[in-house]
Order: structure tokens, then sequence, then C-alpha cells
């Protein structure tokens, strides 16, 4: 942020002082800082919005509302509906909305979105999303683990990216089935399948998220020429697999910058809000994309059955063969009291 000629850092606001102290001096800066977000307004044309979930709805229309351009953290919101009221505030207030997807700005995000586009698979037939990785929960907060704050559980935190990028490639997305293991609370593991129509013919998918076990970190998609492959540790290229070789082969767009020249892909999200800001152009991934996946994910958690875990399972089963256990009988003899020593 500090390195766009476009941008100054004018105030930061938080409820915890310390943080707030913390960031000032670690970058030395010199805004002023609030603790009551409010402050800020007439005192900023833009705003990065990074509350939590719950919040991001009633501080964004404020916001947006008086004309201030918002830069929010994903998901977008919590349900539909306050995506809706969001981008409404927007439009009203001839105000910039953009969402932090920043999975989009990845070169192999716009090398599938273009193979693709273009065909080079020939017909598709199928994908499969694997993203896991034990704990990376948020330690300076728990609004993540509950549901009224987070809006749920692994599929909201790290599936917001799999949904959006799913959107982005295959168009409109409906799911079949999910499962997960909320059990009451969040989910920490789901999986869930998806159909989508393609150029007039049917796709299917797979998605298998978990915030307890390490997976592949990876997109693969099959079409009738071969499959592509892309891991989330490679944004640069993706991998094609030919049909009957044993070959891959690493495609990377026309024009990259060296290896140890990489952008910082958060930096060219913000550059892509400032340009929407300065330019009136939509962002790369505004309130009405951002709200698509918001809906997808509700349509899961609509859907939802208990994840099949045998080590659980077995045993809630055993408790309800046993039934109820009977009350103490008031006339069965009681063992004996012990005395306390004098």
């Amino acid at each position: 942020m500090l390195s766009s000629p476009h941008v100054e850092l004018t105030a930061l606001s938080d409820l915890n002082t310390s943080r707030l102290e913390d960031l000032r001096r670690r970058y030395r800066l010199g805004p002023i800082a609030f603790r009551d977000y409010r402050e800020v307004v007439g005192r900023v044309d833009a705003v990065i919005l990074a509350l939590p979930n719950h919040v991001h709805a009633p501080v964004g229309v404020e916001l947006l509302s008086r004309g201030i351009h918002v830069l929010c953290e994903k998901p977008l919101a919590l349900t539909r509906h306050e995506c809706e009221h969001l981008c409404q505030a927007a439009r009203s207030a001839v105000s910039i909305l953009a969402v932090g997807f920043v999975a989009r700005f990845w070169p192999s995000t716009q090398l599938l979105k273009q193979l693709v586009a273009s065909r080079f698979l020939g017909e598709l037939q199928s994908f499969d999303y694997e993203f896991g990785s034990p704990g990376g929960w948020s330690p300076l907060s728990g609004y993540n683990l509950a549901r009224s704050t987070s809006g749920g559980g692994v599929l909201v935190v790290s599936g917001s990216h799999v949904l959006d990028q799913m959107i982005y490639l295959f168009g409109d997305v409906d799911v079949t089935s999910h499962a997960d293991d909320a059990r009451g609370g969040i989910e920490a593991n789901c999986r869930t399948r998806f159909a989508a129509t393609v150029d007039g013919r049917p796709l299917r998918g797979r998605v298998v998220l978990s915030k307890t076990h390490q997976l592949p970190n990876r997109l693969r998609i099959v079409g009738e020429h071969g499959t592509l492959e892309a891991r989330g540790s490679e944004t640069r290229s993706v991998t094609y697999l030919p049909s009957g070789s044993t070959l891959r082969h690493e495609i990377t767009a026309a024009a990259l910058p060296p290896a140890d020249a990489e952008p910082d892909y958060f930096q060219l999200q913000l550059h892509d809000f400032v340009n929407a800001i300065r330019t009136g152009a939509a962002p790369q991934v505004d309130g009405e994309q951002a709200t698509r996946s918001v809906v997808l994910t509700e349509r899961c958690y609509a859907i939802a059955r208990a994840l099949w875990e045998p080590w659980c399972d077995a045993t809630l089963e055993r408790l309800a063969r046993a039934g109820p256990h009977p009350a103490p009988d008031a006339a069965a003899p009681r063992p004996p009291a012990l005395a306390s020593a004098p």
C-alpha cells in the first residue's frame, strides 16, 4: 500500500489500541489512529475493511453510503441479503466496492481462465479441488470459531477462494451434496460435490477442504485431451498432462517477471482497487461477483449432512443403542459413608 504513488495512508482504526501503536511504530507511520471507525469519515477517500466477517455488512454499508470506497476482505458478508445491501449502497453512492480474492491475481488463475475459455482440453469432464493444512485459525480473535460471527468454518475460511475461482472458471455452479463435521459448531472438514454446464455439456466437480490435515492443495481439471493441474504453491504456471502420455508440460504466461522478482499479489490487488477509484473501471472482483460465492456457501450449508467419522459415529451409535441410563433406585442399598477422622 505504501509503495503506491497514488495512495497516502491517513488513518488507522482498531479497537485494540496496543496493536494500533505497534503498527505505527513498526512501519513508522504518522497517521491518526482511532478506536471508533466512524471518526475516519471525512478524513479518507477509501478504506480497507478487514474486520470480522459479521460486521462487514453494517460497517461497509455505512462507509459506502457516505461515498467512501471500500476494499473488503473475503467473504463479502455472511448472507446473500447482506451482500445485496452492500452492493446497493455502492451503486447508490457511486462508490467502488472491491473484494479481496487475491487468487484472482495469480498468473496461474488467469492461465486457467484462458485455457478453459479456449477449449484447450476439449470437452471438460470433471474438476477436483483439494485444499487442507493442520490448524491455521487466526490467533488474534475467536470470531472465526463461531458461526454467528464467521458465517462458517473451513468452507468460509479456505473455501471462499475455492468457490470464487470455481465460479470464475466455469460460470454458474450448483451444489449437489455437502457433508461436514460441524456437529453443532463450525466445520473443520468438508466434502462437497458440484455440477455446472460448460459449452452446453454437464461438468461435475468435487471439493475437499480441511483444517485438520494436509492435502495436496491443488486443482485438477480433466478434459477429453488431458488434465490441467494448478497447485497453490505455484502461482506462476499450470501443468498439462496429455491423455495417453506420461509427459508433463509446464505452461506459463507469455510475459512474466523473473522468478526472483515475483510481484506481491496483495499489492497488485491494492493497485487494482486504486485504479478502479481513479478511472471508474470495475475492480477485478466487485460486490456482485463476490455475492455469488456467498450464495453458493449458503446452498452448501442448507443441504449439509454429517461427515462420516467412524471413530465418532461408532461411539454415538453405541450410546444410542444403550438408551437412557436408569435413574438411581431409592430402595437399592448404598455404599457406606466414610466417617471422617476425629
